[in-house]
């Protein structure tokens, strides 16, 4: 198995986007904290506890960057018609999917580990330059940033389970382009009891942001929601793959 999960990620080392994602996702880190900083202070003042996790969840960056790797890693072999290849050189498709969610969680905890550092570089001098004093051990700093690494991670997993289930890349991306940015927002925003359990919302406490404050959840149970999301997407995917036909 460690001979697999390494082949995945020589190919995610490899492979160009995976690189470009990883350099947006760093470029957008410094954007974020800017935008909690300057765009008024809808979260109390800036020296609140609510304000500061606000800001440090710009480290959840990586969120939807790893979701899109993620299903590049497992969709990609079927657009790049390499799936008979890997399958043919590993006949247990299940042990490949394990190596892919592997992989996955090591890109989603150095992304997230990456974002996380960027934010706390960008964020705690900004922060100091307006008087702020921040301490690293605080909970308003540590709990976010420990939530935006779970979360980045997490996502990653789910997004290898989604890409192994709709196999076609194009789709796959479209899909969760469109449940990320429309259908999650139209239900958190008109039906914030449902949309608190969807994934997005989970991510979103995890890492400390404030939208939608009133469909958050706690810490625990938003990992555990998110936890749980990866669970199923995987097991339904491993099924998905034993039972698909690759050519």
């Amino acid at each position: 198995m460690s001979a697999l999960i390494r082949a995945e990620l020589l190919k995610l080392r490899t492979t160009r986007v995976f690189w470009v994602y990883v350099l947006a996702t760093l470029a957008f880190v410094p954007v974020s904290v800017a935008l909690s900083l300057t765009t008024g202070r809808p979260h109390g003042p800036l020296g609140s506890s609510l304000a500061i996790r606000n800001v440090m969840s710009a480290a959840s960056a990586g969120g939807l960057t790893m979701l899109l790797v993620g299903i590049a890693m497992t969709a990609g072999e079927f657009r790049h018609r390499t799936a008979a290849t890997t399958f043919l050189i590993t006949p247990d498709r299940r042990r490949v999917l394990a190596a892919k969610l592997a992989a996955a969680v090591v890109a989603g905890l150095g992304v997230g580990g990456a974002a996380a550092l960027t934010t706390l570089a960008v964020a705690l001098p900004w922060l100091g330059a307006k008087g702020v004093r921040v301490s690293l051990t605080g909970a308003d700093v540590w709990v976010p940033l420990l939530g935006s690494l779970v979360g980045t991670m997490l996502t990653a997993v789910i997004g290898v389970a989604v890409g192994a289930l709709v196999q076609a890349q194009t789709l796959a991306v479209t899909i969760a382009l469109l449940w990320t940015g429309l259908v999650e927002t139209v239900l958190l925003g008109l039906l914030p009891e449902v949309g608190r359990w969807l994934p997005g919302s989970a991510s979103a406490s995890l890492a400390g942001s404030t939208a939608g404050r009133h469909a958050v959840l706690g810490f625990w149970p938003a990992a555990l929601l998110l936890a749980g999301y990866a669970v199923v997407l995987a097991a339904a995917a491993g099924q998905r793959l034993v039972r698909a036909e690759i050519t």
